[in-house]
């Protein structure tokens, strides 16, 4: 692999111990995968911080990490916390497990991680711009990159990410290309999608289908902010399903220009209703999850901002509503509540926003949680197997 002067430096020591220890494994890693140099990034975001996935070895390798020195130089983003973060759960996971999840969260602040990120849409919190190499290791954050604005990064691990944050480069290879970018099918939904949750369940089958990138036409039945978070957890559900950094949507994906192919030239797949309708059940809980992948303070408001929503938990037999959303400052979270959780608390469902952390890479048992509605596929995918809980994907949204 070629290097830069600094570059070969860097890895050889001369700027201090972290610093070389993350240009090895960049080097490592580009090297077997073929890249024949690195490209410096902007923007690196770190995934797999929660304490019951990192565990304690991973946090101790962290800060002994900031111990030696190691700081970011690039703006850096972390994925949401376990529920250990907050404080109303400190008694239910205990002492040792809530201390841990801030001793992590500290180390990350400590080497420069932006403290008001911890949430899985980075790009909510600083809009990449077009052809942008990043460094992002959260699967839903990568495709929405590549797919809707055009910028570019591969699926990385979390420690890999945190690695070209310290070194602020990455391997150019994968995603970063424009050879690795060109679709080789083309998916034909012939159904109208209009709602989450039918955009969920189309994603978690297209992502079975495809094992190379597809150019996805299709129709959306929605307005503007909704179509938008319809397809975030599309594009979420793909990821879970699949290993695909990226796709190609008709009309919404900025680089197609670029592309020097024929698209009708493609293998062809039709998908209708019947292909995805399995992948919504039914199921009695009396709990809902939302926010996987967070939901902003406005699409909060556009989904349960009218009466109809209300009647359709009712019907369901909801109790209460989990929201998992990016940090919030005071004033938003005293606005929410004001704005939507008192007309939910008024028809006897309870409302908890939980901001920062993610219900999904969090033992739910210990906090009672045995069956789980959902509207995104995400979260339905992988809560039987992370959180220990049964989940269903049901269209109410």
């Amino acid at each position: 692999m070629y290097l830069t002067a600094w570059e070969e430096r860097a890895l050889n020591g001369e700027f201090g111990e972290s610093l070389a220890l993350a240009m090895r494994i960049i080097v490592r890693v580009g090297e077997a995968l073929g890249a024949e140099r690195l490209i410096p990034i902007s923007h690196a975001h770190v995934s797999g911080i929660s304490v019951h996935n990192i565990g304690v070895e991973g946090v101790e390798l962290i800060e002994d990490i900031v111990r030696k020195g190691g700081r970011v130089v690039v703006y850096t983003t972390a994925n949401p916390c376990s529920l250990a973060y907050l404080q109303k759960f400190k008694n239910i996971y205990g002492e040792e497990v809530y201390s841990l999840q801030h001793r992590l969260v500290k180390a990350l602040i400590t080497m420069g991680v932006d403290a008001k990120s911890f949430t899985c849409i980075p790009y909510m919190l600083r809009r990449p711009s077009i052809h942008e190499h990043l460094a992002w290791s959260e699967s839903s954050a990568v495709i929405y990159a590549n797919s809707v604005i055009g910028a570019r990064s591969n699926r990385e691990a979390g420690f890999i990410a945190l690695m070209a944050a310290i070194s602020g480069r990455t391997y150019y290879a994968g995603l970063h290309k424009d050879e690795n970018r060109i679709p080789q099918l083309l998916i034909d939904v012939e159904f109208e999608v209009n709602s989450i949750a039918l955009a969920s369940a189309l994603g978690l089958y297209l992502g079975t289908i495809c094992r190379e990138i597809p150019f996805i036409r299709m129709r959306f039945s929605a307005s503007s902010m909704l179509r938008q978070i319809m397809i975030k957890n599309m594009l979420a559900s793909i990821a879970t399903t699949s290993d695909l950094g990226m796709v190609y949507l008709d009309g919404i994906t900025p680089d197609i220009h670029r592309i020097r192919i024929d698209i009708q030239s493609l293998e062809r797949v039709r998908v209708d209703i019947n292909d995805v309708k399995n992948y919504m059940e039914s199921c009695h809980a009396s709990i809902l999850l939302i926010g996987c992948p967070h939901l902003t303070v406005s699409e909060i408001k556009t989904l349960f901002g009218t009466e109809t929503v209300v009647h359709q938990l009712k019907s369901l037999n909801i109790e209460k509503i989990l929201i998992a959303t990016p940090k919030l400052s005071e004033d938003f979270e005293k606005e929410l509540y004001n704005d939507i959780g008192r007309h939910f608390i008024k028809h006897g469902i309870e409302f908890e926003l939980l901001p920062g952390v993610c219900p999904v890479v969090s033992d739910l048992r210990k906090v009672n949680m045995l069956t789980v509605m959902t509207i995104h596929g995400k979260a339905a995918h992988y809560m039987p197997r992370v959180a220990g809980v049964r989940t269903c994907l049901i269209d109410m949204l």
